[in-house]
């Protein structure tokens, strides 16, 4: 006789591996921007413990970010099949006790503003995020207790292994596809369609919709990049910049016409915004903006944004700068 089915754990795995499934695809859509949220946690354990957390861990924050955006959404679809069901069924115990520890160290501490569990899509505040792994836990628990009821969906073993290392291999891939090029959605203010020169008018309530980006047209560049075609070279930092970003940027700019208006934004201080320009010999002027606000703009070491009046019409990273115009999107 067929023995009857926990129908509490079936929900388990089925709540625990739908949540996972979801947020480990946005880490894996936009793995630099989880990547950022690391390098803030290390931050803040080196200033709350004296270890160097972001020296020692910081230069492989994006390689961290992107194993544990493969690692978490792989245990969820181990979870859903029914595939490796103890070490499935320890990893998410031993996961959901780190995020919780986690998060309600950030809770008490008031250390960070938002975990970063669901990226830009879905923000928790500390103590919510803390309640969100506790709820967690329950059924965790449950399904590590009840570890050996998990039942697999595909009943042949080849089948599962396929279906298994197959989603595995797709979420690397897309994990590294991603990080060399740009998300695929994005949730961060500065996205295609965008009308930036609106988003920065105060709204109904005097507030505007951005509040940190600064125009060029106040820096020492003089450029509107919001009226007309422009085109607003992004770099974290110029001095970081390789030669091959450097030569995309030169052969993107012999294609542009005359007409477009082009400007540069980073945050490398004055003195080296102006000797790079010298030294790299172009003509464009790069005005001074916040890091941060780089980083929500364009999620790549370098890259350009097109604006039409005012309006975001497309994002490249240096990789797929168009050697043509007019470009699309």
């Amino acid at each position: 006789m067929r023995a009857k089915r926990d129908f509490f754990l079936t929900f388990s795995r089925l709540f625990v591996g739908i949540l996972f499934t979801v947020s480990g695809l946005i880490k894996v859509n936009d793995v630099r921007g989880f990547a950022y949220k690391l390098d803030e946690y290390f931050e803040v354990f080196f200033k709350h413990t004296g270890i160097p957390f972001h020296e020692i861990f910081g230069p492989w924050s994006v390689g961290i970010a992107g194993f544990i955006a493969v690692f978490e959404t792989s245990l969820a679809i181990f979870l859903l099949l029914g595939y490796w069901r103890r070490f499935t069924a320890w990893s998410l115990l031993l996961m959901i006790i780190f995020f919780t520890f986690l998060t309600g160290y950030s809770a008490v501490t008031k250390a960070v503003s938002d975990c970063g569990c669901f990226g830009d899509v879905i923000k928790f505040t500390p103590w919510q995020s803390f309640g969100k792994d506790v709820v967690l836990s329950t059924f965790i628990g449950y399904i590590f207790l009840k570890r050996e009821e998990i039942f697999s969906w595909l009943q042949a073993p080849l089948v599962r292994h396929i279906a298994a290392w197959g989603a595995v291999a797709l979420i690397a891939g897309l994990t590294i596809y991603f990080y060399l090029y740009l998300p695929a959605l994005d949730f961060l203010p500065y996205f295609v369609g965008q009308n930036l020169k609106k988003a920065l008018e105060p709204n109904a309530q005097g507030v505007p919709m951005i509040t940190d980006y600064v125009p060029a047209r106040y820096s020492p560049c003089q450029v509107d990049e919001l009226s007309g075609e422009a085109i607003v070279l992004i770099a974290q930092r110029l001095e970081s910049l390789s030669p091959v970003e450097i030569q995309r940027w030169k052969e993107f700019l012999l294609a542009l016409p005359k007409e477009v208006k082009v400007v540069g934004m980073t945050a490398s201080p004055e003195e080296v915004r102006t000797q790079w320009v010298k030294e790299q010999g172009l003509s464009v002027c790069f005005a001074p903006q916040d890091q941060t606000v780089l980083k929500a703009m364009l999620r790549s070491s370098a890259g350009a944004i097109y604006l039409s009046e005012g309006m975001i019409r497309a994002k490249w990273c240096w990789r797929r700068l168009p050697r043509q115009w007019p470009a699309s999107s």
